[in-house]
């Protein structure tokens, strides 16, 4: 059975922070030492299979007035992460990027580059824990060679043994900090589902884009699960990954979590989410 393994990143509390291993302590430190935020930077941040992409994408065709482009959306709305792996380095990769940036990225909140007192803005999203971690068992048995049952995928998520940190920690300390800064949207993946264009339209706003109806439609459209699947910029069909396992783009869908476990685990999910929710203000929906 191949292991999940990780890369310890102490972050500034010096709690340490489990990312994958192509994310070293060296990454880490260039980001904090040489990347500058900017104004106008706009960084897509979510807990690992959130709806990552699918935000990604909206961003960008927000940001371009509904163009796609032909750039792969790895590129247009680069990883933050792995930005010194860039073939000529981090600093030399962002020269090249047009006035408003846009990034990814799946770091807490405690090792995010400080906005201080720029216009930039983030935008994250957060998912039921139980899809959350359903959808994370998947994308590791595709990305990371993992093959071991769900049944022990669940327990390591459960103990915090998976990649970007406790999942808990990662939601609340960007949901508290969405509470003082009104330069980070909070958005929920739930909401996204029953509402695209509105919340295509709460994501222009908050981003000072005057996005007219047909603007909204077009990006709803060019968003959406089918576009992005069969579109060859957004399908991440580049990446590689184990054969026979789902692609990046599985379901997309709330309540999946219902196929896979059992009456054991979701009781088990449901008292951790109430001790790490209690008094927070923040809730999830579980079901459609």
């Amino acid at each position: 059975m191949s292991a999940l393994t990780f890369y310890l990143v102490r972050n500034d509390k010096g709690k340490p922070i489990k990312l994958p291993t192509f994310i070293s302590q060296a990454d880490m430190d260039q980001i904090e030492k040489e990347f500058v935020v900017q104004d106008g930077d706009v960084f897509v941040t979510t807990y690992p299979r959130s709806g990552t992409t699918w935000t990604e994408q909206i961003v960008h065709l927000l940001v371009n007035n509904g163009e796609q482009g032909e750039q792969r959306l790895t590129d247009a709305v680069p990883w933050l992460e792995t930005l010194p792996h860039r073939p000529n380095g981090m600093v030399e990769f962002l020269k090249t990027m047009p006035p408003r940036r846009l990034f990814t990225s799946h770091l807490p909140y405690s090792l995010m580059p400080p906005l201080n007192n720029s216009t930039a803005k983030v935008v994250y999203i957060a998912r039921n824990p139980k899809d959350v971690a359903i959808s994370n068992y998947f994308h590791v048995q595709s990305k990371a060679n993992y093959d071991g049952p769900w049944e022990e995928y669940f327990q390591l998520f459960l103990n915090d043994d998976i990649g970007f940190g406790p999942y808990f920690d990662h939601i609340l300390s960007w949901w508290q900090a969405s509470q003082k800064d009104k330069n980070i949207l909070f958005l929920k993946y739930e909401d996204m589902i029953r509402d695209h264009a509105g919340n295509v339209t709460k994501i222009a706003s908050f981003l000072d884009i005057q996005a007219d109806s047909q603007l909204i439609d077009t990006v709803v459209t060019l968003s959406s699960f089918k576009s992005m699947t069969s579109q060859e910029t957004t399908n991440f069909d580049w990446i590689p990954q184990r054969a026979g396992v789902p692609k990046h783009f599985r379901k997309g869908k709330i309540g999946d979590w219902r196929n896979h476990f059992s009456a054991e685990q979701s009781q088990q999910m449901d008292d951790l989410y109430m001790k790490k929710m209690k008094n927070s203000g923040l809730q999830f929906d579980f079901e459609v």
